[in-house]
């Protein structure tokens, strides 16, 4: 069994910066000097790479799920179920080369892609010792697939750490404009994913929106890092504050929001082209607009009344066309 260090999800909505930050670690963990960072950032750098003369340095190794995809990607977001499947293979491969350090390519999961996906994680396993930290880098927008990772670190007795980078939906879709057209994500995939992230509150949480990735940012994310390595079995959730908690509450409530928001702007949009066929006193302008205006302030006040828990609605469960529809007949 490999004892290896720890494990670090980078994680987090796309166009909120992972990328960049694994550019930036791999620049830092291979010693390059070219980053001008503060004082404070380049002293921890040195208290984290900085080992006796007769100790081997860590090794630090990369995964990325969009390179482990490539080529395949848009077959598998395609089907959400395989999708997801994928990325169980992928987790259960990876603690088996932890525990075996073989490849096995045996695995019950038998997908169309599969064995060339494989190929391509244990070439991004082999140099896998027992100083290695692995940083895995993807979305994992759901609570439960980062939970696999800290499974898998918790079996083994390593470290585990989860950096969440994430930012507003604006700025989000801004950056993805600014990208080579080959790696842009469409719009709709990011408000897809924005709208069902899930955050919980044992990550470590990087607001990108206003500055981007600071040097304060790289302070703490490194802190962590050598926290999790340090202390294989604290788990992130020694260090995270209320505020954190309330920030993730924060987050979530908003994505849930917008869900129900994107839904009932649906909803009213064919509402309003129904009633404004067949009522006549809509074929006077100034009307339209006026019941538009009436409608979309009864959709404010909806959501805003969700918000405040005075109405409560589970968003892949109840049918929020037809609680907003009564919501308006109650209050007309």
């Amino acid at each position: 069994m490999l004892m290896m260090k720890c494990i670090v999800l980078i994680c987090g909505p796309p166009a909120c910066l992972k990328s960049t930050l694994i550019k930036i670690l791999q620049l830092i963990f291979g010693h390059h000097q070219i980053l001008n960072l503060e004082f404070l950032c380049i002293k921890k750098l040195q208290e984290i790479l900085s080992k006796k003369e007769n100790e081997d340095k860590c090794l630090y190794n990369f995964l990325s799920f969009d390179d482990l995809f490539l080529g395949y990607e848009n077959d598998i977001i395609e089907n959400e179920s395989n999708w997801k499947l994928y990325r169980l293979l992928i987790a259960n491969e990876i603690e088996n080369y932890i525990f075996s350090n073989v490849q096995e390519k045996n695995s019950s999961i038998n997908l169309k892609y599969s064995s060339q996906i494989l190929d391509r994680l244990y070439q991004s396993l082999k140099h896998l010792t027992n100083d290695s930290i692995l940083i895995i880098e993807d979305n994992f927008y759901y609570a439960s697939m980062r939970h696999r990772y800290r499974q898998i670190a918790q079996r083994v007795k390593i470290g585990f750490a989860s950096i969440h980078l994430h930012s507003n939906l604006t700025i989000a879709l801004e950056r993805n404009k600014k990208r080579h057209i080959s790696k842009r994500v469409s719009n709709v995939s990011i408000e897809n994913i924005f709208s069902k992230y899930d955050l919980s509150t044992d990550d470590l949480m990087v607001d990108t929106t206003s500055r981007g990735l600071t040097s304060e940012h790289l302070h703490r994310i490194l802190q962590r890092i050598q926290q999790a390595c340090n202390e294989p079995e604290q788990q992130l959730v020694n260090i995270i504050d209320d505020e954190q908690r309330r920030r993730a509450t924060e987050i979530n409530q908003q994505n849930m929001i917008y869900q129900i928001d994107q839904k009932l702007r649906k909803f009213i949009s064919k509402h309003l082209n129904n009633e404004f066929l067949l009522n006549e006193k809509f074929k006077i302008p100034n009307e339209k607009k006026l019941y538009a205006e009436m409608i979309n302030n009864k959709r404010q006040t909806f959501l805003e009344l969700i918000k405040q828990k005075f109405i409560f609605i589970h968003v892949n469960h109840d049918d929020i066309e037809n609680r907003f529809e009564q919501f308006l007949n109650e209050n007309n």
